[in-house]
This record gives C-alpha cells, structure tokens and sequence, in this order.
C-alpha cells in the first residue's frame, strides 16, 4: 500500500506540487503561443504579403515541385479555409510584437530573484498568471484598434512576457524546497511536460478555434478562460515550502522531505561567488543551447517543412507536433534511468547529471549535422532526425536543470534567474537569427541554421562535460544544516519529526 511518502502516491502533497507546475506551463504557454498560430486567421491579405511573404508565399525555388522524388507530402484531403481578416501588420510590425514578449520575459529573469526572496515563488507565479489571463482577454480588443498603431499590443504582450517570464526560475525554487535530490530529476520532468503538452495542443487547436463562427477571437477568449482555472488550482494546491503547508502534509512525507532534502530557503545572493563558479557558466550555456534549440525550433520546424520538404498544411501540422510528442515520453524515460541510477548509488549523482546532459547536447548536435546533408529526396530521414533532436532535449532536464536545484540549495533561485536570463537572450535571438538565415527558405540557407545549432549544442555539451556538477558548492553555507536545523529555521513543529532526525552535533 502507497504512503504520502511515495511519489505516486495519490496522497502525496509534493505530486500536486508537480502537477499544479505543469499546468501552469502549459496554460501559460498556450497564452503565449496562440498568437503565432492565430496571426494568419487574424491578418488580412495585403498584411499577408507586404513585401516580405509568410510561408505559403516564400520562393521556394530550391525544391523542384515537378520532381517525382518530391512529390507534396498529404495526409487525406486537404481543404482549404478562407480567413478574412481585418487587422493589418506588417512584417516589421509582427517581428517587435513577437519580439516584445521575449523582450518581457527577459526583463522577468532580472527581477525574479527578488520578487522570489520578497513574495515568494507562488505569489510571483500567481500574479504572472493573473496578468496574462487579463492580457490573454483583452489581445482581440487591443489588435483591433488601430488609433496608436502597434504600440499597445507591443506593451501588452512585454506585460505577459515579464508575467511568463518568473515561471521558470520560480519552477527551480519551487522543486529544490520540495524534492529531495533523489527525486528532483522526475519532478522537473513532470513539471516540464507542460512545454511539450502547450505546444501539441496549440498545433491542432488553435486553427480550429480561428474556424468557429465566434472567429479568432475565441482562439484568445477560450486559452484565457483556461487560466483562470490554472490560477484558482495554484493558489489552492502550492505553497512555497513544506512549512507552508503543513497542515496538508502528513507526518510521514513531512519527515521525509526535511530528513532527505537539504536546506532550500532562499537566501541573498552570493553573486561574487556565483560568478565564479564554472559550475554555475556550465549551467548557463545549457540553457543557453536548450533555449536556442527549443524555440528555434518552435518557431520555424513548419517553415523548414513547407518550404524544404514540401507539406501540405495538414501533414505540417501533424509532423510538426510529432517531435514534442515524443519528447513527452522521452522525458518520463530520462528523469526514471537517472533517478534510479542515484538511488542506486549516491556517488554517481555527479556522473548521471553530466552524461544525460552530455547525451541531450551532443544527441541534437549530430542529429542536426546530420540534417545538414537531407534535402527534400531523404525526406523522411529528416523527419526522423528532427523526432530524435527533439528527444534527446528531454537530457537538459535530469542534466544541467538537475544540477541548478542541487549545487547549491541556499542560491537556487539566483542560479535560477541567472540561467534563465541566457536562455532568454537565447530564446530572443534564435527567431532573428534563423530568419536573417533563411529568407528564401532554400536548403542551402537551412544547412547554415543545422550548422550553427550543433556547434552551439556541442559546444555548450563539452563545457558542462567539463565544468558541470550536481555536487554541493562549498561557497553555499546552507548545505551543512541537519534536519532538526531545518525544520528550526523553517518554523516547522519540530515534534512532527521522529527523534532518528534529532541530530545533536558535536564540537
């Protein structure tokens, strides 16, 4: 029979926790991400074509389209649907409001270290998620007007992407108080689904939310009245540590926590230290390829499919899904081998941590040079390069993330903030990069973009390879606390704890 201190277990208060954090990503990211589905049904013709065309009207001039090598790839009848919209936003319009988000969600990271030491973690996400569901509602209202222009809907979606952007650190923080090491791996791996199940989702809905007789406003409406559900469940279910919540929590899984888990409260930031840390650049530089890799892709795997491997719209969107799809299970697969290798042997902790990274960085960099060399003849053999680039990003997770949580439990949220920062600037230069690089979409533009991505994916690899680390940081000072500290420190009822965790030291 299951105990609350089981993972699995349905009574298991730090599973909600899990939980609740991957429904804040995915309704979140389905916040964020609908407007780039949702711009085609929202835009009219001549914004559709201002002088610099969107997928269906880029040259195409590298794939030969009579060549029955290349014949257009289907799936069942393909229809066509007539969106007629109003709004009119040029090419250089789309890019500062797309960019603007990003933009936000950098200035988040800057501050996210601070609003976690002075309103804590669930606060900060609580309030991040008000703000894009009231942003969410308000878009079909704000696009439409056109008296000052773009300037609104830019300030509006900097509002939500600073909203979005304390998610992720807060993520860290979140997991380092309530996981022991042993079981930080899976929980970041069920609390990052919510990427792979945001981005799914928003494939195969969104379009159809544009088509209903409501029109593309509902694509917004519909997400915001999901984020209203997502932030009553948060505020009800998350707290910020285990002493938050105990009276949720049982007298077995409170024990646990504070008896396997080390001191994660959050503390000022030793930055002098931090800065110097190779460990702590290890980190950075993972986010900074996992970022780039990730919204990359994101943003351009239907461009590279239409435009070089010539998809119908529907096969598109069903193959552009696939990968994430994947990625999901490949994520549950990766966080179980290397929990399991920890539990099995606490020494090999450092091991487990940097050859799953090493496995994600340099499985994408030789699936990525490896697409360097398929045109649209080995078609097929692309797509599955590209399902197993995206697999093998699931790595990230029991790798350097992992290693963000544990190297030192007292500077989570600073290591947090900092790592999010560069995959932040990584996730803002990755659209303008591969844009600037494919503006006719040719296969000789694409080989540059696979180039680029495995040197920074091998690169950011062999430094964590090098430098990286689950180990505690002899320069955090928390990590030295016994339980009964803990729990002390913590304000936790110090007779909830058996008297195997009073531990008296010794001089």
């Amino acid at each position: 029979m299951s105990t609350s201190c089981d993972l699995w277990s349905v009574r298991s208060v730090r599973l909600r926790v899990a939980v609740a954090i991957a429904l804040a990503l995915t309704i979140e990211g389905l916040m964020r991400s609908n407007l780039n589905m949702a711009v085609v049904c929202m835009l009219n013709s001549t914004a559709l074509t201002d002088g610099k065309p969107i997928i269906s009207s880029l040259n195409t001039s590298s794939v030969d389209r009579s060549s029955p090598s290349c014949p257009l790839l289907k799936f069942g009848d393909v229809k066509s649907v007539e969106h007629k919209g109003t709004i009119f936003w040029t090419s250089h319009d789309r890019a500062i409001i797309f960019a603007s988000f990003y933009a936000g969600g950098l200035a988040a990271t800057l501050a996210s270290e601070v609003l976690n030491r002075y309103i804590g973690a669930t606060k900060s996400v609580l309030y991040g998620g008000i703000a894009n569901v009231v942003g969410t509602f308000l878009t079909p209202f704000v696009a439409s007007q056109t008296n000052f222009g773009t300037l609104p809907i830019i300030l509006l979606r900097f509002v939500m992407g600073f909203g979005q952007g304390v998610l992720w650190p807060c993520m860290m923080v979140l997991v380092g108080q309530w996981f022991p090491a042993t079981e930080k791996s899976t929980a970041l791996a069920i609390a990052t689904t919510g990427n792979q199940l945001s981005v799914i989702i928003a494939m195969f809905v969104t379009a159809e939310l544009c088509q209903l007789p409501w029109g593309w406003p509902m694509a917004f409406h519909v997400y915001a009245i999901c984020g209203i559900v997502m932030c009553l469940i948060w505020y009800l279910v998350v707290y910020d540590s285990p002493c938050h919540a105990d009276h949720k929590l049982s007298k077995e899984e409170l024990q646990y926590i504070t008896t396997e888990r080390q001191k994660t409260r959050g503390h000022k930031p030793n930055w002098a230290a931090l800065l110097r840390s190779p460990a702590v650049w290890a980190i950075a530089a993972s986010s900074f390829a996992h970022n780039y890799v990730t919204v990359g892709t994101i943003t351009y795997l239907p461009l590279y499919y239409k435009t070089v491997l010539n998809m119908s719209l529907t096969s598109n969107g069903i193959l552009s899904a696939v990968p994430f799809i994947l990625q999901f299970f490949s994520k549950v697969l990766y966080a179980g081998i290397s929990d399991s290798a920890k539990k099995k042997d606490s020494s090999s902790f450092d091991v487990v941590t940097r050859w799953t990274n090493s496995s994600a960085s340099f499985g994408i960099g030789f699936c990525f040079f490896l697409l360097c060399f398929c045109d649209c003849s080995q078609r097929a053999f692309a797509i599955f390069l590209i399902c197993c680039a995206m697999s093998f990003v699931s790595g990230y997770i029991p790798g350097y993330s992992t290693s963000a949580v544990s190297i030192a439990p007292g500077q989570t949220a600073a290591i947090a903030a900092f790592s999010r920062f560069w995959g932040q600037i990584a996730s803002s230069l990755a659209p303008y990069h591969i844009g600037a690089y494919t503006k006719q979409g040719t296969y000789e533009e694409w080989r540059l973009v696979f180039a680029v991505i495995a040197a920074i994916c091998c690169a950011s690899g062999l430094f964590f390879h090098c430098c990286g680390t689950a180990s505690l940081q002899a320069w955090d000072s928390t990590h030295s606390k016994v339980p009964l500290e803990v729990a002390q420190e913590e304000l936790i009822d110090s007779s909830k704890l058996d008297d195997s965790v009073r531990v008296t030291t010794v001089d």
